[in-house]
């Protein structure tokens, strides 16, 4: 182990003014997978430095690929944590890290996590709803339906894939609010609600993604949706059509519109399937588009790419 290269990497996260400074030495420090290193961070979370405990659970929640063997020892400290402090940002981190070991959460840790559903920090509130994802836990998902009514949209809007995507439960409330979250004026909201529909066959989707396409509300969500649902392709007179409309749309990259001019009657949901991007590549609009990406795997499957920015050196954003 490079003892002074180790050294000058936590100084260098402890001294770094800005959160990509700061992720690039935690994922330097990460790649040091030893016993070293787990002692040197639960040194670091045990100083009354907030700094100190903060970086010592940032690298332990992802240090290497099986942390069982001290993962029981980092849930002690989160909950410690949790009693004691009041700092956003120390219990941002330690829920984060917490959705990084969620298989881990037993119910005695749900019960103590149900305080922050009605934290006053929306920043809070997000981090709950990421530590949350993919638990098949009743405690786990009554908070996600409650999250997934938030005021704030970023919490409304994970806590809805949560529920739509990541779990398989299926039961009358979760679609209820799956359904009520499909009016949301936010379109990010909105089909996520759309596709944690479709994941559960329920019968009101066809209706919503029509209205989708009519309001040319177009995203990899929804594309994904007709790639899985039933009967997808009866919407595709519908997606030929726009195509038409707006193939001469100077905005649209030209070699990606050829390579679709020969092939649009082929069976787009069993091998093609056109993408329109808005610019900003956060909402989805015909009007503005910017690029057409052709997917050519026959079982292409569009999957929500989720990452917390934050949490990865620059390169990786």
């Amino acid at each position: 182990m490079k003892t002074l290269e180790i050294d000058k990497l936590f100084e260098r996260a402890y001294k770094a003014k800005t959160e990509n400074n700061y992720w690039n030495q935690i994922f330097e420090l990460r790649k040091f997978v030893n016993e070293k290193m787990i002692s040197e961070c639960f040194q670091r979370i045990d100083y009354d430095d907030l700094k100190y405990k903060k970086i010592g659970i940032d690298i332990l929640s992802q240090l290497g690929a099986n942390r069982k063997k001290f993962i029981k020892q980092l849930f002690e400290r989160i909950f410690i944590i949790f009693e004691t402090s009041e700092n956003e940002k120390l219990i941002c981190t330690s829920l984060m890290a917490l959705g990084h070991n969620n298989q881990h959460l037993k119910t005695n840790h749900f019960k103590i996590l149900l305080k922050f559903v009605d934290s006053k920090s929306k920043k809070i509130r997000y981090a709950l709803t990421f530590s949350l994802l993919g638990i098949e836990n009743k405690f786990a998902l009554d908070m996600l339906i409650k999250l997934a009514q938030d005021k704030s949209l970023k919490v409304r809007d994970w806590a809805t894939f949560g529920l739509g995507t990541q779990l398989e439960t299926d039961n009358e409330e979760i679609r209820n609010i799956l359904y009520r979250n499909t009016s949301s004026k936010d379109d990010q909201i909105r089909q996520e609600a759309i596709k944690g529909l479709s994941n559960r066959d329920d019968e009101r989707v066809e209706e919503l993604i029509l209205s989708e396409i009519q309001n040319r509300n177009f995203g990899t969500l929804i594309f994904n949706t007709l790639l899985n649902i039933k009967n997808g392709k009866q919407y595709l007179p519908f997606i030929i059509n726009i195509y038409e409309k707006y193939k001469n749309d100077r905005d649209i990259t030209s070699e990606w519109l050829s390579d679709m001019k020969d092939r649009p009657q082929k069976s787009v949901f069993k091998k093609y399937i056109v993408v329109f991007f808005h610019s900003t590549f956060t909402t989805f609009s015909i009007s503005g588009a910017c690029c057409l990406m052709v997917f050519s795997t026959p079982n292409f499957r569009v999957e929500k790419f989720r990452e917390q920015p934050e949490q990865f050196p620059k390169s990786f954003t």
